[in-house]
């Protein structure tokens, strides 16, 4: 996304906030301070001989937050790019979401930028850059970030399972060259050669026979759509992007994974004697172990009874009232489309034209971000956007702020998502209330899709 005057001008007072001094006034003492740093990292996934893979990262795995505790955290940017950081799936401040072009100047490198925000939701989320993110997700430049519930989950483990997949070329390094890649943007977004769980190669995670597990899934890769198969012991879901079922829901069947969607699953070990358990993706020709689950003892306690249900988040019921704001997105483009021509800065091009600027997809007729948002409303008015895909090719739609309820039969009844993956020729109508001001992205993160012209945005007045 281009920096427009229009765009900066809107940020006079978000951009201040790279000036560490403007924030840093005196603490609450209960607020918790954190350092991130972006940097280059390297992970050895062939052997103590081969070479290590060149990838960038957070320095750390995970980053565990608490529920209602404000925090403080100062990035600092050591990558040979600008960046930002963006904490997917949290409902915080605008001016912290991290979208360089809309809510903040990049982090120039050798630069740092202070993010401050009180988690309002406990689960499973994400932080990833939201600045060339084609490139710099593909690159690793993203971290499992988990909100910790006040009270407890009762289970024996709490596991976290980031699935990437990564290209590598025949030096064994990632393949930049296909970054750009304007055939892949207007196919399925680009897809890798390697799998990984948390950065590893078929990592093995010991459990006991007869333990509770609380497992957290969570697709991270540019496009692929992961078709999960758990291991056939008793497996329930109990939220989908950080947001807690009414019910915890039985799973048997393969489990979809659009990127960026999030899963907390509760696994029963049984007690019976077995070694290992494995997780596979299933959705490609020949199927490919994630991760192992491997039996190492028993526990000193069974469980019996289904898992309990999580405590709600406090988000706004849309309920099922009139909405006071209704309209279409219909998404266009990509290969073997329809799109003849779209507007795009302001001026209306053809397709030869469009993908000249690498632009092959459109919203409303509309390739990548608009000078007007799609919609302008009021601090808790009640919305409703029937999408409308129509193109060939699935995508994962996902809105910044918020979280919104849809009518996919795939899912479970009446469950929150912050994204929503749509086959080709589907259509879905969410509803949410817009209860956080500021000005949001609505975009498909199937990143290539995003990049190519997949992006819009809202704007919640106070």
């Amino acid at each position: 996304m281009k920096l427009s005057r229009r765009n900066f001008l809107t940020l006079s007072a978000a951009s201040l906030l790279a000036g560490p001094p403007l924030l840093r006034h005196a603490l609450a003492d209960e607020t918790k301070t954190i350092k991130l740093v972006l940097g280059k990292e390297q992970r050895q996934w062939f052997g103590p001989s081969g070479e290590p893979v060149k990838l960038w990262g957070f320095d750390r795995d995970v980053l565990r937050l608490r529920q209602g505790e404000p925090v403080e955290i100062e990035v600092e940017n050591r990558l040979p790019q600008p960046s930002s950081v963006h904490w997917h799936g949290l409902r915080v401040e605008n001016a912290m979401d991290g979208v360089t072009g809309l809510t903040q100047v990049p982090i120039e490198p050798g630069e740092r930028f202070l993010y401050r925000f009180t988690p309002q939701d406990a689960g499973t989320f994400w932080a990833h850059s939201h600045h060339r993110t084609y490139e710099q997700l593909a690159r690793g430049l993203y971290l499992p970030l988990i909100v910790e519930e006040r009270t407890a989950y009762p289970v024996d483990q709490d596991m976290v399972l980031a699935l990437d997949d990564w290209r590598l070329g025949n030096n064994g390094q990632l393949h930049t060259e296909s970054f750009g890649d304007m055939h892949e943007w207007a196919h399925g977004g680009r897809t890798g050669n390697l799998l990984t769980t948390n950065r590893q190669l078929k990592p093995a995670f010991e459990v006991r026979a007869g333990e509770r597990m609380r497992l957290r899934l969570l697709n991270t890769a540019n496009a692929r759509i992961m078709l999960v198969k758990l291991p056939s012991i008793p497996t329930w879901i109990i939220a989908k992007d950080g947001q807690p079922l009414a019910e915890p829901q039985p799973l048997s069947e393969p489990l979809v994974l659009a990127p960026a969607e999030r899963y907390d699953l509760v696994v029963d070990i049984p007690a019976q004697n077995a070694d290992r358990y494995t997780i596979r993706d299933v959705g490609l020709d020949e199927p490919v172990e994630l991760a192992s689950l491997q039996v190492t003892g028993k526990a000193e306690k069974r469980w019996f009874s289904p898992p309990k249900a999580l405590a709600a988040n406090p988000l706004p019921e849309p309920g099922s009232g009139e909405p006071d704001h209704r309209l279409q997105l219909d998404m266009t483009g990509g290969a073997m489309g329809n799109l003849r021509q779209a507007v795009y800065q302001g001026e209306t091009l053809g397709v030869k034209e469009l993908i000249q600027k690498h632009q092959i997809w459109a919203f409303n007729g509309v390739a990548n971000m608009p000078e007007q948002p799609m919609l302008d409303v009021k601090r808790g008015d009640l919305v409703e956007i029937e999408i409308l895909n129509n193109t060939r090719w699935p995508h994962g739609m996902h809105l910044h702020g918020h979280h919104f309820k849809a009518d996919l039969a795939r899912y479970p009844k009446g469950i929150w998502h912050d994204t929503l993956a749509m086959a080709g020729g589907e259509r879905s109508t969410i509803r949410f209330r817009a209860d956080n001001p500021g000005s949001w992205l609505l975009h498909c993160h199937m990143i290539e899709h995003q990049a190519a012209g997949m992006v819009t945005w809202i704007r919640v007045a106070t």
